[in-house]
């Protein structure tokens, strides 16, 4: 026990510390005014779009202010006609030219902080560039939230071991090794619970442990999805715990064990109520995909510790005769099961092929894919000896079986198993300690969205040692900001551009460029389709002289 629990803080840690920060889950899909906008008169309100419904808590906001820093929003945000997934803020009145930023922090459906800005520009003002964008949470806090979530996952598999000791294990009610991985997995699960409810606050806040006392962020966190499934997860637990005392006190009450399946049943619909499901669409299937997949893990892995801590180290034939085969056949129907739903949530997650690879949360996927097929490989193993002592030769489980057959039970083969079902076990850990950590990043299409959302850049030579950086924000396309900054030199007479993508037929569309201060720029210039734009330059330096260049810049 003491290599098991060494393996176990071991792999997780490594896991943990090589995560990086939770980002927000929530994407912007619009503005008004549109990010990087240049507009003639000042708006009267200013709204973000989200591509899910949003929360605005007591730490959430709406904020504009100007080129100085100065706010100029009127009254508190607000979901305009009741669309959850919008914000609006109203702006005072008579806006003067310049640069303004909308700055917003929300709550995803998922529990995760968003924050982000949107720039617009009023009158003949300077686009100013956009600040650099901070962390969303605290280090710290979030570093303990991925060890409570681990705990969370654990505590429920240890919980999802008893169900050996309901059906064909009734021994195990009496045995203390069992009856402490229980009690220990359901303990486990309700400190989890409890912490998250706790951590919730100062997670979505950005702030330190230090707020996990502060009331006004337990108050906002209870009046969210999350806090209510984290709620009514406890009242669950409570009702099992009793139950489950009942029948491990009495097995003749044979139906408090189809009452302890429901409230287990409810315990995990709660981990799909507060997660990734509950934002994803269609909502009911990605609750029922999640809600099947989380309780096959804790039905395969917490009868695998079961039979690894209690089962395995009693050798006793007759109950391994009785075990073995139904573990077996049970944790078959798991790994299809865990498969299908697998590979249905990790579709949703990622959501484009290109995210596989370039983005954290695939890449978490393909590891969390490649320890699974290693699971399946020692599963089969044991799959292999539980076959041949005690599925196939029937004819030993109908009369007393010859000495021999007693030594070989509890001889070899059960050794190798214990070594195999060991190493399966420390493996699904691992896809434990990815998992907590994978639930905390944003998914693949969201993460792939935020990145080609960042400008784009490319440099291009004008000659005699002079170069132009043509950048393109947002690196998407539809309206996008112009700029041009030339290297140090004399002001040329006249700076024009074009862009096109021969490969849609689109352009040469022109961009008028304006100068503003060492640069120059054009905002809203719609460049309708992904591909790889040629922006071609023409810089007049007196009235005969004049180059042409052209740079490509990838738009998606």
């Amino acid at each position: 026990m003491r290599k098991f629990a060494v393996l176990l803080v071991g792999l997780f840690g490594v896991l943990l510390f090589t995560a990086p920060s939770a980002s927000a889950h929530a994407t912007v899909v619009a503005s008004d005014p549109v990010d990087g906008s240049r507009l003639k008169t000042a708006p009267t309100t200013v709204s973000v779009t989200f591509d899910q419904a949003i929360t605005l808590n007591s730490e959430g906001y709406l904020r504009v202010v100007d080129q100085v820093g100065r706010r100029v929003d009127s009254g508190q945000p607000t979901h305009p006609n009741g669309v959850g997934s919008k914000i609006a803020v109203a702006v005072k009145s008579g806006l003067g030219d310049g640069t303004y930023t909308g700055s917003f922090r929300i709550i995803s459906a998922d529990g995760h902080p968003v924050a982000g800005s949107i720039r617009f520009v009023v009158g003949n003002g300077e686009l100013a560039a956009s600040a650099a964008s901070s962390s969303t949470v605290n280090g710290t806090t979030s570093v303990v939230f991925d060890v409570v979530r681990w705990l969370a996952f654990a505590g429920l598999a240890l919980l999802g071991g008893g169900w050996l000791m309901l059906t064909v294990w009734p021994e195990g009610r009496d045995d203390v090794r069992a009856r402490r991985l229980v009690w220990g997995g359901w303990l486990a699960t309700a400190v989890a619970a409890l912490a998250e409810l706790l951590v919730q606050g100062p997670y979505v806040a950005g702030t330190g442990l230090g707020d996990v006392t502060k009331w006004t962020l337990l108050d906002a966190t209870l009046h969210t999805t999350y806090g209510t499934a984290h709620s009514i997860r406890l009242l669950l637990l409570g009702a099992l715990g009793a139950v489950l005392g009942a029948q491990l006190r009495d097995p003749r009450r044979s139906r408090l064990a189809e009452v302890a399946g429901a409230l287990g049943i409810g315990v995990v619909l709660t981990y799909a109520a507060s997660g990734h499901a509950e934002s994803q669409d269609p909502r009911w299937l990605a609750m029922t995909s999640y809600s099947a997949h989380l309780a096959a893990m804790a039905v395969w892995l917490g009868g695998l510790v079961c039979l690894l801590v209690a089962v395995l180290p009693r050798r006793e034939p007759d109950e391994l005769r009785r075990v073995l085969p139904v573990f077996s056949r049970t944790a078959m129907g798991c790994v299809v099961v865990l498969a299908v739903s697998g590979t249905y949530q990790a579709w949703l997650g990622i959501g484009t092929i290109d995210a596989i690879t370039s983005t954290r949360y695939g890449q978490l996927v393909l590891v969390k894919a490649g320890l699974f097929v290693a699971i399946l490989g020692l599963a089969n193993l044991s799959r292999v000896v539980v076959q041949r002592r005690y599925v196939r030769p029937v004819a030993y489980a109908m009369t007393d079986p010859p000495a021999d057959v007693e030594v070989a039970v509890a001889g070899p083969p059960i050794a190798r198993m214990r070594r195999t079902v060991f190493a399966e076990t420390v493996v699904a850990i691992g896809v434990l300690a990815v998992t907590s950590v994978l639930v905390a990043e944003p998914p693949g299409r969201a993460a792939l969205a935020t990145d080609r959302a960042k400008a784009r850049s490319s440099t291009v030579a004008l000659g005699s040692g002079r170069t132009a950086t043509v950048t393109l924000d947002p690196g998407r396309s539809g309206p996008v900001t112009v700029t041009v900054a030339l290297s140090p030199g004399a002001k040329p007479q006249q700076l024009t551009a074009t862009a096109a993508l021969p490969d849609e037929q689109l352009g040469p569309i022109s961009i008028p460029l304006k100068a503003e201060g060492s640069q120059y720029s054009a905002s809203g210039i719609v460049l309708p389709s992904a591909g790889r734009w040629i922006i071609t330059l023409t810089v007049r330096t007196s009235e005969f002289d004049s180059v042409v260049a052209d740079t490509k810049i990838r738009l998606y």
